[in-house]
């Protein structure tokens, strides 16, 4: 990457002048701080000086451990390049793309697979799996054998809940912030900022390098693994399949005005990956993606490794939470501490605390994890920014623990860097930040899916009062048997219905059957799980939501081994306070 005479003097100046007057391996033996200042220089390094300087990062296919460093033969030709800048003047060339026709009835099985070759027919998907990440072998010592499964039990919050138990329930608390402060600050530019202004970086030292799927795009696709298979996408598929993904998981629109940024946050799975690995606590083992539409309207795709849960680390009395996935959270470009980052711009949503402080979100669906002297419940709770984390590499052996008390957090000076100075426009613009659970994205996301009341394709409601006829025994479908919030026996056929909902009120259902043999209990669910069971009654329930997606299941009852299935009328509403 070539850089130029700085047109500023301070601490670019000079750091041009370091790596402009020094050998490649005198630099790379420089102290730490002036190594990790560099790094911070090369992801502005197109309008900073005039040597070219590489930094070591994550490669997309396999993991390479080791300090930020620089090197003689590295990857500097992918590093950011100012985004505004003309190609003649060495800025990006964003070539020829080709942006399908239809971007809303793009497939997935019309991309190309992990062989390179198109499926534009819209056959079926590779049967290939794997894009060679090595994430497992990176985060080889993550795994625990100690999570608990407690099948058909109401151990967690599956409880049904009256009014007057709601305030004892939703008990307030700010997340704390002890991360340690940046022993200074300074300032640089932003990609995209608006004015003139420059933005605040943290003055942090760490050696974790840059990943390399947070760099843009220079190559012409990048390597998914589907729960479908493994495939090759475009910059504009991949913008086009998070933003489905964020969308049809919350039911909120995103605004994809041009220079609007939006975050999605991938709970549980690893940057470019979609499937469930199990989300070992206190790793950086999510993702964050950044999403945009520049100001050539051409969209971009940034993915850093993050972490969205909690730290393991005790923060306090209700002072570490998680936040609830699959559901819109409001931001704005603001500050966290002395820096800028993005702050949440709510105020008493619902969380999940942390109260024996082991990072995990203890619940029937995920597993409990000692200690078990206290279990973790839902309550109100603010202050969850998204700002970085100062940990060393290797990615796969960093800890989270004082970093986030809930906070969604990436690893490392310079992926931090990377991440912000693209996502600042201006303080105080808003960001959309769309929080998924891997586990809870629509099957229709991978492959088409007519809905018929299974878990998989369940019958949509789109909108609130609701009221259809069903009959269980005419239904296919008898994928749950018994659930956490009750011991009944439900193990005849069900009927599956899936909501998104993106205000708090009360939710009430009912079942009402005319036929007096026929026995179907309702069940409200926030996963397609049984053992996420929110409420469940012969008749009606009446709980308070918050947004996010749900799914309302009517199954039949069986008793002394004959199935009470048969016609009903479900009904839905909201009630607000």
């Amino acid at each position: 990457m070539t850089c130029r005479e700085p047109h500023r003097l301070g601490l670019l100046g000079y750091l041009c002048r370091l790596a402009r007057l020094g050998k490649a391996r005198e630099v790379a033996g420089t102290p730490r701080l002036t190594r990790t200042l560099l790094s911070v220089l090369l992801v502005f390094g197109t309008s900073s000086c005039v040597n070219e300087t590489e930094i070591s990062h994550y490669p997309s296919g396999q993991y390479q451990p080791g300090d930020a460093q620089v090197e003689p033969d590295g990857y500097a030709d992918d590093l950011l390049e100012p985004w505004d800048m003309p190609a003649e003047e060495g800025g990006f060339d964003h070539g020829d793309l080709d942006l399908p026709e239809d971007p809303a009835g793009w497939d997935l099985a019309d991309a190309r697979d992990a062989d390179g070759q198109s499926e534009g027919d819209g056959g079926d998907l590779p049967t290939v799996t794997s894009c060679g990440f090595g994430y497992e072998q990176m985060f080889a010592s993550q795994k625990s054998s100690s999570i608990q499964q407690i099948e058909g039990s109401a151990r967690g919050l599956a409880v049904r809940q009256e009014p007057g138990r709601l305030a004892a329930l939703l008990r307030p608390g700010s997340i704390a912030m002890v991360e340690p402060p940046p022993p200074y600050t300074f300032r640089v530019p932003a990609a995209a900022a608006k004015s003139a202004d420059e933005i605040t970086l943290p003055g942090y030292e760490d050696d974790m390098p840059l990943f390399e799927r947070a760099l843009r795009w220079g190559e012409e696709s990048r390597c998914f693994e589907t729960p479908e298979g493994a495939v090759y996408l475009s910059r504009e598929e991949a913008y086009d399949l998070y933003l489905r993904i964020a969308e049809e998981t919350t039911g909120v629109a995103a605004d994809t005005r041009p220079g609007i940024r939006t975050v999605v946050g991938l709970r549980g799975a690893y940057p470019g990956t979609f499937q469930w690995h199990g989300n070992t606590p206190d790793r950086f083992n999510d993702t964050l993606v950044l999403l945009w539409i520049d100001e050539q309207d051409e969209e971009q795709v940034l993915e850093f490794p993050a972490h969205t849960d909690v730290g393991a680390y005790n923060f306090g009395t209700n002072a570490s939470s998680s936040l609830r996935p699959n559901r819109r959270y409001r931001y704005l470009d603001d500050w966290h501490r002395s820096y800028n980052a993005l702050r949440i711009n709510e105020w008493d949503y619902r969380v999940r605390d942390d109260t024996n402080h082991n990072g995990h979100w203890d619940s029937d669906r995920n597993g409990w994890l000692p200690p078990f002297t206290a279990e973790d419940y839902d309550r109100t709770g603010g202050g969850h920014n998204i700002h970085m984390a100062s940990v060393d590499g290797p990615l796969g052996q960093a800890r989270v623990q004082l970093w986030s008390a809930g906070c969604q957090v990436i690893p490392g000076m310079t992926n931090w860097t990377q991440f912000i100075v693209n996502a600042w426009t201006e303080l105080s613009d808003p960001v959309n930040y769309f929080l998924i659970d891997v586990r809870d994205i629509p099957d229709s996301i991978w492959s088409p899916c007519t809905p018929d009341g299974s878990p998989r394709c369940p019958w949509p409601v789109d909108s609130l009062p609701f009221s259809q006829e069903g009959d269980t025994s005419t239904s296919g479908n008898d994928a749950f048997d018994r659930y956490n919030c009750s011991g009944a026996d439900e193990s005849g056929p069900e009927e599956v219905y899936v909501l998104t909902i993106d205000q708090s009120a009360w939710l009430v259902g009912s079942v009402d059957c005319e036929d007096p043999v026929v026995d179907v209990d309702i069940h409200l669910l926030d996963g397609a799980d049984p053992n996420a069971c929110l409420a469940r009654d012969h008749w009606l329930f009446r709980h308070f939501v918050t947004p996010g997606r749900y799914f309302v299941v009517v199954d039949s009852f069986v008793e002394s081994g004959e199935v009470l299935d048969g016609p009903y009328t479900l009904d839905l509403s909201l009630e607000l306070e």
